[in-house]
């Protein structure tokens, strides 16, 4: 059962945010599908954010393309990240801050993303892209020729992280991407669930370096609805235009 906390005319349909009233969790809803949900302590039950937040690792500075609730954009600013949030949605910003805790310190910008990154003159740490429908991401992200040219501008030396959700039962649309940017040279390792009930794959790519070394820590301390899919996680790596089973990888707990 949940609360009816707030709604609001969004660009891509009603937007309203909703409390459980068993734990207090929020959640942030475009057209009834749920795009953050965050605990009362200000952290994600979403598996794949927490997966993004560990591919990110020590990562200064970060550029996150798709604000949602911000849940995170509070993550990482919590560790002590420069968070800088992109949006189109002008309502996004309002119900984060209000809603969803998002610090003071979280630079967010309404904005349309690509002509920020091409005037943008700095590079970042890390750049996370969160901006899906059910199909998977939405354009122009969902070009390989974009996301490589997003990661060479503005983030050369670091981490590209990309959530991709896809519907149930159909093909992996994040492999076909993850095959793409391997074949232009680009390091790329796709991670997928085995279990739990999150659609979401996570593509991390960089210019050059390992990106299947994803190390699970602090199980025991994440959200119950998080650690069946941490666990369960197996990176494939991209090779001869298919992805490649790594089997376990370096997941631990």
């Amino acid at each position: 059962m949940t609360r009816e906390l707030a709604r609001r005319d969004g660009l891509f349909g009603p937007i309203r945010v909703l409390e459980r009233k068993s734990d207090g969790a929020r959640l942030y809803c475009i057209n009834g599908s749920v795009q953050t949900l965050m605990l009362p302590e200000g952290v994600s039950a979403f598996g794949y954010v927490h997966a993004a937040k560990l591919l990110a690792g020590d990562a200064r500075d970060v550029l996150m393309i798709g604000g949602g609730g911000g849940s995170l954009a509070t993550m990482l600013a919590r560790r002590g990240a420069r968070v800088t949030v992109l949006d189109i949605e002008p309502a996004a910003e309002e119900i984060a801050r209000e809603y969803f805790g998002l610090p003071d310190g979280v630079h967010w910008l309404t904005t349309e993303p690509m002509a920020f990154i091409e005037n943008y003159c700095g590079v970042f740490d890390a750049i996370i892209i969160d901006a899906c429908d059910s199909e998977g991401l939405v354009s122009p992200f969902n070009k390989p020729n974009v996301i490589a040219n997003i990661l060479r501008k503005a983030c050369p030396a670091g981490s590209l992280i990309v959530n991709v959700v896809g519907e149930d039962g159909a093909p992996s649309w994040g492999g076909w991407m993850a095959a793409k940017l391997a074949s232009i040279g680009l390091s790329v390792c796709l991670y997928r669930s085995e279990k739990g009930w999150e659609g979401n794959e996570v593509l991390h790519v960089r210019a050059e370096g390992p990106t299947d070394q994803l190390a699970v820590t602090d199980i025991g301390s994440r959200p119950p609805e998080a650690r069946t899919y941490l666990l369960s996680l197996r990176p494939h790596v991209s090779g001869r235009g298919r992805l490649l089973s790594k089997g376990n990888g370096n997941a631990k707990a």
